[in-house]
């Protein structure tokens, strides 16, 4: 594929940006659907060239022009964009900074309601259907959570593993294949709630949706250490952060949500906005991106923005509090890509786990590679997904270590399948949130597997 572009043919769009594209190739080693295809069209590179055409066409449509262009077919196009997971891993190899995050995304909303197959209307109208109406309701949440367990406990899930028509469906098989082991404990979290001293700094702590719903017992292991370190939590007014309806391109519901949230929890008046989903945190960081020249929200985005922060970076603003236990074991720290690459946290996760006694912090050889979990990719694309899942794999079981931390719930779902041991010889690793070592480490129990 070519990847020669005519800035002039770019003038006046946010694809001015490509100009800063050198075509060096840099982005390529560290792309995992290239790594797993060898395709160009599945490389940055090569989505920016075809990002490129898609907004030439895009253009010419809204002006009634046509676009001399050798590629045509939007349709043929489209799915080379919707295989990318949007890790974003391109942008912090690129020596250029080019923002493809930034085109990536403003490609899919202008493209969202152009049908890929004869299905893709029902899948989109699906989506939204769970994007706005769903994960928006957090008693619909808790009463699948508790559905779930009750299949759970009456072994359906493993019943459906073994059925070949039940694996080979659409979403269907993807979802079997990851179906997590839920805790028994759930203690519910609700707005009004609060914890700690009313001296310490304000804490608005979001629930999120599936976080809330599958890893619920993380959200109390981030109270307790945050209320260890003096801090006041709360739990505010909030709906779901919108992050899967912006990573589809649904960006009206995105901007609804998001606006939501900014009303409400502003109004709350937190010193901080504490987040331990790294999916979360990027979109709801960018919330100022989204209201940008707008005349009633703008500054309060701005204001909302610099208040979002990883739990992770909140514990390196003071020094952390003496822990009371050792906790002798092997850890080894997967940066979610949506913390590393999208909110460029990459030092301060393990400064904060090296400071738990007795841990001992193994190095992952590519720490920077994706899980290839990308909110709902794995259950859209489960045969790139489990490709890119496989070279993590590899990366984490030559560590041998006992534990393994990552701070997002997409990742852990992804790991807690994609770690299961493969024969008897090989040492099972424990998936856990590094806030959860935390609380063990200040005498909270039931956090470390028995």
């Amino acid at each position: 594929m070519t990847t020669d572009i005519n800035a002039e043919n770019l003038a006046d769009s946010p694809f001015d940006l490509l100009k800063a594209c050198i075509h060096c190739g840099m982005c390529l080693s560290t792309c995992p659907t290239y790594r797993v295809t060898g395709s160009e069209a599945e490389s940055p590179r090569g989505r920016l060239y075809l990002m490129k055409h898609l907004d030439m066409k895009h253009r010419g449509a809204e002006s009634g022009t046509q676009t001399n262009e050798r590629i045509t077919s939007a349709t043929g196009i489209l799915p080379h964009l919707d295989n990318c997971l949007g890790c974003l891993s391109c942008e912090t190899a690129c020596p250029s900074g080019v923002q493809y995050g930034e085109l990536l995304f403003k490609t899919r909303k202008d493209w969202v309601s152009h049908p890929r197959t004869f299905w893709y209307p029902l899948q989109r109208w699906v989506k939204q259907l769970i994007f706005s109406h769903v994960l928006t309701h957090r008693k619909w949440l808790v009463s699948g959570r508790h559905f779930y367990k009750l299949l759970q406990r009456f072994g359906v899930f493993s019943w459906l593993k073994r059925l070949t028509w039940a694996r080979s469906l659409p979403w269907v098989g993807p979802a079997l294949a990851l179906a997590p082991v839920i805790p028994h404990r759930y203690k519910p979290l609700h707005p009004g709630l609060s914890f700690g001293n009313t001296s310490g700094e304000r804490v608005a702590l979001m629930l999120g949706c599936v976080m809330d719903a599958v890893y619920n017992h993380v959200h109390w292991a981030t109270i307790q250490v945050l209320v260890e370190n003096g801090y006041y939590v709360y739990i505010p007014e909030q709906t779901c952060c919108g992050a899967l309806a912006h990573h589809a391109g649904e960006e009206a519901i995105a901007r609804d949500l998001a606006q939501q949230n900014l009303v409400s929890i502003l109004h709350s008046n937190p010193d901080w906005i504490v987040l331990n989903s790294a999916g979360c945190g990027s979109t709801m960081k960018e919330i100022s991106k989204q209201f940008a020249g707008d005349t009633v929200f703008e500054e309060k985005a701005k204001h909302f923005s610099e208040k979002v922060v990883d739990i992770m970076v909140l514990l390196t603003k003071k020094p952390l509090r003496p822990m009371k236990k050792r906790l002798s074991m092997t850890v080894v720290y997967h940066a979610a890509c949506h913390l590393q690459h999208a909110q460029k946290v990459r030092l301060e996760p393990e400064a904060v786990l090296r400071q738990i006694p007795g841990i001992d912090l193994i190095p992952l050889s590519e720490p920077e590679l994706c899980c290839g979990s990308a909110g709902i990719y794995n259950l859209e694309h489960p045969e790139i997904s489990a490709d890119i899942m496989a070279l993590k794999r590899l990366d984490i079981i030559k560590t041998q270590a006992d534990v393994l931390v990552s701070g997002n719930p997409g990742c852990l779902l992804q790991f807690a399948a994609g770690l299961r041991p493969q024969t008897t010889e090989e040492k099972p690793i424990a998936i856990l949130h590094p806030i959860e070592l935390l609380a063990e480490a200040y005498g909270y129990r039931g956090y470390l597997p028995q």
